[in-house]
């Protein structure tokens, strides 16, 4: 058993293989997935996506390792690799635990996973993850949207004045944009800040998950607004990873989401998902 990475050539077989391993999505739905990562990895000067698990020749499995950096609330940019839709053929799980060992060697990064399953999880925590959460807050968006403003204000992409955030975080809001997610400005009291959000389905219900915001406080100093903007464009709710819902008494907390976990011993104040499977990852 070795490792071998997914570079660009092997976009087809990959697609194949996670159309096998996670038939939720469409071969068609992973190949644009595919496609994505590719186009992020050579923005960074990289060029794998992850790792395929080889056996006799034959690729048997494989872990997307999705590289970026955290930038928009780290004192110096962190090399982060999210981890995810870690895949091995029947006859081959056991291996699992020593492939993540394998994938997980290099100190200096801090590797995710966002979305493991409950096997996977413990796997996690036995090789060094911690996790970050307990589960998700699912807000009602109908019930928030009656919230007061208070202060704040949604500002659309476009509509952000000059200066008002700096331009490393206005880019991170136009490449989030440009795959899809909800890239906005939250405004409280005349101070803007980022606001990344993804569509979510859950159960059909679709929920919009934040990817970027500086705290859960300035979730709720925006709540109203953030619903309202969120109604217009047709989702029931707004969901956000956290350890209770405290705070927010409209809001409905499940832990049977999957935790945030990650090889970093503390968390953040900041939910910073960016450039993580929750973006280049899309239902179909």
């Amino acid at each position: 058993m070795k490792l071998r990475p997914i570079e660009i050539g092997d976009a087809g077989k990959a697609a194949a293989l996670l159309a096998e391993g996670f038939p939720s999505h469409s071969h068609e739905a992973w190949a644009g997935t595919i496609q994505r990562l590719f186009a992020h990895v050579q923005e960074i000067g990289e060029t794998s996506i992850g790792q395929f698990v080889m056996a006799g020749g034959d690729e048997i499995g494989l872990c997307l390792a999705i590289p970026s950096y955290r930038t928009a609330y780290a004192d110096q940019p962190t090399r982060i690799v999210n981890l995810a839709s870690f895949f091995l053929r029947p006859g081959s799980e056991w291996m699992a635990p020593l492939l993540m060992r394998r994938l997980t060697a290099d100190r200096s990064v801090e590797y995710t996973d966002l979305t493991a399953s409950p096997s996977m999880r413990k796997i996690n925590r036995q090789t060094g993850f911690v996790d970050h959460s307990e589960g998700s807050v699912f807000i009602p968006v109908p019930v928030a949207a009656l919230r007061a403003g208070r202060g704040a204000r949604v500002l659309p992409l476009g509509a952000i004045r000059p200066g008002a955030l700096p331009d490393a975080h206005i880019r991170l809001l136009e490449q989030h944009a440009a795959l899809g997610s909800i890239a906005v400005a939250l405004e409280v009291h005349g101070t803007c800040h980022p606001l990344i959000l993804t569509s979510s389905p859950r159960r059909r219900m679709p929920s919009a998950r934040v990817i970027l915001v500086r705290d859960r406080q300035l979730i709720r100093k925006g709540l109203g607004p953030i619903a309202r903007h969120l109604m217009k464009r047709g989702f029931a709710f707004l969901e956000f990873d956290a350890r209770a819902k405290v705070g927010f008494p409209e809001a409905m907390f499940r832990t049977e989401v999957a935790p945030v976990q990650s090889t970093r011993d503390t968390a953040d104040e900041a939910i910073d998902h960016t450039f993580s499977e929750m973006v280049f990852l899309r239902p179909g």
